[in-house]
Parts: C-alpha cells; sequence; structure tokens
C-alpha cells in the first residue's frame, strides 16, 4: 500500500469513526440514557472484552492451562511458541516452568497491553518472553520452538486463515515438537454465563450468546455488566465471527499442515507431532 493509499485509508477510519460516534452520541441524547454503555462489532479485536477478560475467566483459564502444561509441556530445550497470547496468562506459566524463551504471538493490542503489564509486574520474566505483534499466519518465525501452545485461538481464523496459521506453527517447531491446540468448535452452542467477580460493592458478569452466521460460521455476542445495588450501572458488548470444524476435518488440517495428532485431552485440546 503506497503512503497516499495508507492516508486515504487512514482519513476513511476518522471519518466512519467520527460519523459513528456522532450518531451513537446523538441517539444517546434523544433517548436520554444515561447508563454508560459500548458495543463493538466483529474486528474491533478485543477493544471492549480486554477490561473484563481476567477479572471474569482468568481464573477458569489458568486452571486448564496448568492442568494441560502439567500433563504436556515436558522439558522444552529451543524455545516455547504461545499463539494467541491474549492477557499472558498462559505466556507467564509458560516462562514460570521453560527455561527457554517463550515467543508470545498476540496480534490484539488491547490484550497485548495487559500482557505487557502482566509482564512489568513480573520482573524476573522479561528475559524469557519475546512479544510478536501479528497474527500468527504472519509471524515467520523459522525452528525456533520445541513447544507450542495454541488455546482460544484457531475458532477465530477462517479455513484460510487457519491453514495458514498451522504452517506457520509447523515452521516454528522443530522435527518432533509438540503442539497442544484446542480445535475449533463444531456447532452452535447454547448462551453461557462467564463466572462473576465482585469489585467492592459492583458486580461484575457476563454472558455469551451464539447465533448462526451462515455455512461454517458462527457469531459469538459477548454481554458485560456491572451492577450495583440490584440496578445496571455499566453495560459493554462485543461480537466475535467464529469458524466451525469438524474435528476429523480439522485433524486433517493438521496432517495437512504437517503434523501428526497423538492425542486428545479435554476441553477439544489436541496434541500433535512436528513431522517432516
Amino acid at each position: 500500500m503506497s503512503e497516499a493509499d495508507d492516508l486515504a485509508y487512514g482519513a476513511g477510519q476518522r471519518a466512519r469513526w467520527e460519523a459513528g460516534r456522532s450518531a451513537s452520541a446523538e441517539s444517546f441524547r434523544a433517548a436520554g440514557v444515561a447508563l454508560g454503555w459500548e458495543d463493538r462489532g466483529v474486528g474491533d479485536s478485543y477493544a471492549v472484552t480486554a477490561e473484563f477478560y481476567d477479572l471474569l475467566q482468568a481464573d477458569e483459564f489458568r486452571r486448564l492451562a496448568e492442568r494441560l502444561i502439567r500433563r504436556w509441556l515436558g522439558t522444552p530445550e529451543v524455545g516455547v511458541l504461545d499463539v494467541g497470547a491474549g492477557t499472558g496468562l498462559a505466556t507467564a506459566l509458560l516462562a514460570e516452568q521453560a527455561g527457554v524463551v517463550v515467543h508470545a504471538v498476540e496480534p490484539a493490542g488491547a490484550m497485548r497491553a495487559v500482557l505487557l503489564s502482566r509482564l512489568a509486574g513480573q520482573p524476573h520474566l522479561l528475559n524469557r518472553v519475546r512479544v510478536h505483534a501479528v497474527g500468527v499466519q504472519h509471524v515467520g518465525l523459522k525452528a525456533v520452538a520445541d513447544f507450542a501452545w495454541c488455546v482460544n485461538t484457531m475458532a477465530c481464523l477462517d479455513p484460510l486463515e487457519r491453514a495458514e496459521g498451522l504452517a506457520a506453527m509447523r515452521a516454528a517447531l522443530v522435527l518432533g515438537g509438540r503442539l497442544v491446540v484446542q480445535r475449533p468448535p463444531h456447532r452452535l452452542e447454547p448462551p453461557w454465563e462467564l463466572p462473576s467477580r465482585r469489585l467492592g460493592d459492583d458486580l461484575y458478569t457476563g454472558q455469551v450468546t451464539c447465533a448462526d452466521a451462515g455455512p461454517g460460521k458462527a457469531l459469538w455476542r459477548f454481554v458485560y455488566r456491572v451492577t450495583r445495588d440490584d440496578h445496571v450501572v455499566r453495560e459493554a458488548r462485543e461480537s466475535f465471527e467464529v469458524h466451525l470444524a469438524e474435528p476429523w476435518a480439522f485433524a486433517d488440517e493438521l496432517r495437512a499442515a504437517g503434523f501428526d495428532p497423538i492425542a486428545q485431552d479435554e476441553k477439544e485440546i489436541v496434541v500433535a507431532l512436528a513431522r517432516r
């Protein structure tokens, strides 16, 4: 993209943002809305979710990560790859337990900000982590790891991106390297509630609904609420387009990328080895 194209694109983005902000503000004034409310659509890169993720989901995710890392990490000798590092929960665990560099791949700036803040609060980990601010399909790492971790990520990639991402992970792993990956969902899920947490006098809650978004796709909509004295004082929403894949089809994708699936674990986890 040329400099002129960059400037035109940036101006267009700015105009759309200003128009959206103006329209939203006008609609709020017309309705007399006093509630703090946000709604982010698909493609806004965790701009809303990053604020709530650790508060509502960290405990459950950390327990899952601890179990899986205990079972499958072993003793890496080359390096570790953390794909879709998010707020750095697994990154920190991996860096604590592995005596090698952890390559944390996280393209979403909002999540990466939390990841970097987490690392800043643990100075002993700073020399053990390298952060890559791109999607895995663009990371370009070659033979830097003998263990790879990819949880809560594959569902966000369409089939082409998924193939590119798996190929990039295979390139980043040495021969025989182990991949722990969560396969995409294969069907629509009923609504579910996120764990709730109290912060002072406020109760933070979250709900997730799943809707059909066309062949092989679903739309996950997250609604976060802050309640005080039984009144909602703030609500924020964010939607994610999710790409579905049958378990057998994802196993074929792994093989096509140069992996041999060797085991299955909880929560749709597949373990695979890098082959020639």
